[in-house]
This record gives structure tokens, C-alpha cells and sequence, in this order.
């Protein structure tokens, strides 16, 4: 394995918990879970991560709420997961970005990745039109934003959702230990049915503290960080805020962790559920419209 790829893979396998990576069998569209709790995460949410691999610390992580933008006239909050770490002459820098409508059902907007692995650079947009029900793929090439032929005007299913999208989704669900809870709602028809079991509750302690959590296992059929025999299991806190406490993968090549080290609940704004399309919106860093 190269140097410096563990971060990524422990990077990717945050995303992959609740993504439905390209390799798994479609399925039609069903209505939104029953029982989802209302969007809950305000502007400044922030977990903050040790990621290791085996004994060794290989990199930093964080998971934000960082604004509220305007993507398509409709009103989303900005996700955003970034990974850095590796060693000095190999560094991984991913930033992962999400812009989610919270109104009924949960939806997303946009998805930008900027990968920067080694020498390794990639730049890569998805724009979701909700009333087309399409979604367009955008690359950076020659220093501009330019569509990627044959994934233009692409159907996606009623309140498709990203990579990001979906781990807060999970954040919502009832969770009820030994449900099972599935869904065909990734917005690229191969990556679905996602499904995610509630195993049981356990108390563990990480850098930020002890905490009473739930802990879920993902079953995503993939070749990427979780097929050739990987399991996965995060670690969600007992309590509505869900924060993400640890994800822990083991794969046939070892095994990676990531541990919370620190937690901001956020007191930030939150965009109206009653009226979502009318909200006023602001952004915490100067009025970046989104992508």
C-alpha cells in the first residue's frame, strides 16, 4: 500500500459507511423512512478526529456544519468532511463537501470533492436539479469547471442523496437496537440498496471523552475500501445529537480508526422547517453562494 493511503482510506470509509459505492444492485425508489427526526445540527456543529491506523497516527479529520447557502433557489446547509495527514513527503488533503435541503424528504443539492494525494490532484462537482429530478457532473480541467460528457442531465431518484447526505440521514434515524433500516435513495442507481444495522449499545472512551453510544454496522456490497472482506462499525452517541464518536474498519491489509478528540454542538442558525423554500439565508464566512 503507498504510503500516506491509509488516511485515505480511513477518510473514504466515513463517507462509504453511508454511501452506496458503484458495485451494488439498484432498486426502486421508496418513500422516506418513517419516524426520521427533524433536522437538528445548527451552523458551527464541528467533530474534530485522530485517524490511525493499527497503533500509528496517521492523520487529522473534522466533520462541520459550516453555513447556510442558497444552491437552485432552494435553501441547504454546508457539510463539509476534510482529511489531512501522511507523511512529509506524501500528504493526503481531501475535502468533501455537501449542500443538504433538510425539508421532508432530506435531500441533496450539490457534492464537491478536492482531492490533493501525493501528486495526485481531482476536482470533481455534482449539481442536483430537484425539479428535473437530474443531476450534472462537473471537472476541473484546464483550471475551469467543465461537464463531464455522458453525465449530463443524469435521472436520480425522488430525495436523492450524496455520499455526506447520507451519513446525516443516519443521524436522524430512530435507531433502534436491532432494526435494520435500507434504503435505494444514492443518487447513482449502482450504489444502492444502502443498509444499516443497529447492533447494540456500548460505552467506550476516545480522546474527547466517555460516552454511551450506539453502535451500527453498514452493508454495502463494493470492491472498494469495505469488499475483499472489510467490516466496518461506527460509533454514534446515545442521545439526539448522534455525534460520530469512532468509526473502526479491518480490512485483510489492517486496520483503521478514527477517534474523536473534540466536539462543538454549534449554536449557529437553522433554516425553518415550516417554510424551508422561503427561509432567509446567511452564510458564516462573507456570502459564498455554493458551488
Amino acid at each position: 500500500m503507498r504510503p500516506g493511503r491509509v488516511v485515505g482510506l480511513c477518510g473514504a470509509a466515513l463517507l462509504a459507511v453511508f454511501a452506496g459505492p458503484a458495485g451494488a444492485a439498484g432498486q426502486e425508489t421508496d418513500a422516506p423512512a418513517p419516524g426520521t427526526r427533524e433536522w437538528s445540527f445548527p451552523v458551527g456543529e464541528r467533530m474534530e478526529y485522530s485517524v490511525n491506523w493499527g497503533r500509528l497516527r496517521l492523520g487529522e479529520g473534522s466533520l462541520e456544519v459550516e453555513a447556510i447557502d442558497t444552491i437552485g433557489g432552494h435553501p441547504g446547509y454546508r457539510i463539509a468532511l476534510e482529511m489531512w495527514g501522511g507523511p512529509p513527503f506524501y500528504r493526503v488533503e481531501d475535502r468533501q463537501v455537501s449542500w443538504i435541503r433538510p425539508a421532508e424528504p432530506l435531500t441533496s443539492l450539490g457534492f464537491e470533492q478536492r482531492l490533493r494525494e501525493g501528486s495526485y490532484h481531482r476536482d470533481t462537482r455534482y449539481l442536483f436539479d430537484l425539479e428535473a429530478g437530474t443531476y450534472d457532473r462537473l471537472d476541473v480541467r484546464d483550471g475551469e469547471w467543465r461537464p463531464r460528457e455522458g453525465e449530463t442531465a443524469v435521472p436520480v431518484p425522488a430525495g436523492a442523496l450524496d455520499d455526506l447526505s447520507y451519513l446525516y440521514l443516519a443521524r436522524l434515524l430512530p435507531l433502534e437496537i436491532g432494526k435494520r433500516y435500507e434504503f435505494d435513495r444514492y443518487f447513482k442507481e449502482s450504489g444502492n440498496p444502502v443498509v444499516i444495522e443497529v447492533l447494540r449499545r456500548e460505552e467506550i472512551r476516545v480522546p474527547a471523552g466517555t460516552f454511551q453510544t450506539l453502535v451500527l454496522r453498514p452493508i454495502i456490497r463494493t470492491g472498494g475500501v469495505f469488499g475483499d472482506g472489510g467490516e466496518a462499525e461506527l460509533y454514534v452517541t446515545d442521545d439526539d445529537r448522534r455525534a460520530i464518536v469512532r468509526l473502526k474498519t479491518s480490512m485483510k491489509v489492517g486496520s483503521g480508526n478514527m477517534f474523536l478528540t473534540r466536539y462543538e454542538p454549534g449554536d449557529g442558525a437553522l433554516i425553518p422547517l415550516a417554510e424551508p423554500e422561503r427561509a432567509v439565508l446567511g452564510t458564516t464566512d462573507g456570502g459564498d453562494d455554493g458551488p
